[in-house]
Order: structure tokens, then sequence, then C-alpha cells
């Protein structure tokens, strides 16, 4: 598995423009499947997503800030997920063993990506 779109790590935030090391994240790790998914493979301890407490891994991620994310690029997504330091982001996500339930909904806060980070993987 590689990482997609070099975003979440701190090399990559220490490689950036000045003006791009002020982006935040909340914290998850997520892989597209093949039906234009995306599905949650992980959360950092502590940050934004996992302290939710509604997220879990193996859930569908849905829709970030209103905006239906499947079949959308796994860098659009990054974009809506990120943004400036705390600010809010609600996502949708649906529960991987039970998709056909409403959507759970959860607003997280982003924390800069030197702490946290959004880091996407790829199979």
């Amino acid at each position: 598995m590689t990482q997609g779109g070099g975003v979440g790590t701190a090399e990559a935030a220490e490689n950036q423009p000045e003006s791009n090391r002020n982006i935040a994240g909340i914290g998850i790790h997520f892989t597209p499947d093949n039906k234009g998914m995306h599905i949650i493979t992980g959360m950092r301890p502590g940050g934004p997503a996992e302290s939710c407490g509604r997220i879990l891994v193996g859930d569908i991620l849905f829709k970030v800030d209103q905006k239906e994310v499947r079949n959308v690029a796994i860098q659009d997504v990054i974009r809506l997920l990120t943004g400036p330091p705390d600010t809010a982001v609600t996502l949708a996500v649906l529960d991987g063993k039970f998709p056909y339930l409403a959507p759970k909904l959860c607003e997280c806060q982003r924390v800069l990506v030197d702490q946290l980070g959004v880091i996407t993987k790829r199979e």
C-alpha cells in the first residue's frame, strides 16, 4: 500500500511552501473501493474523527460538508477534509455493516497536519 496525495505526513508538511503549512485535517485514514466509496481504514488516536465517537473503522465516508463523495477523486476528498486549523467539517458516514441505515453525522474541528494529518491509502 502507498499513501495517496502526499498529504498528512509530517515530512510532506515540511516540504510544502510556507503558505500551505497551515492546512489542518481530522485524522482519518481511508481508501477507495471498487464501487467508488471511500472506506475508513483507521483514525489517529485522540484525533478529531476518533474523538467524535460515532465513526468506526469500516464505515463509509458518504458526505463531507453535505457534498456526496462517492466516485469523487481521492485528492478532491482530501481537499474537502482539510482546511484552516480550528475550523469545523461535518461528516456523514454510513455504517460499514449496515449501509442502508441513516448516515451518522459528526462535526470535527480540524487540527494542523503536523499534529495529526489526513493520510489516505491506496491498494
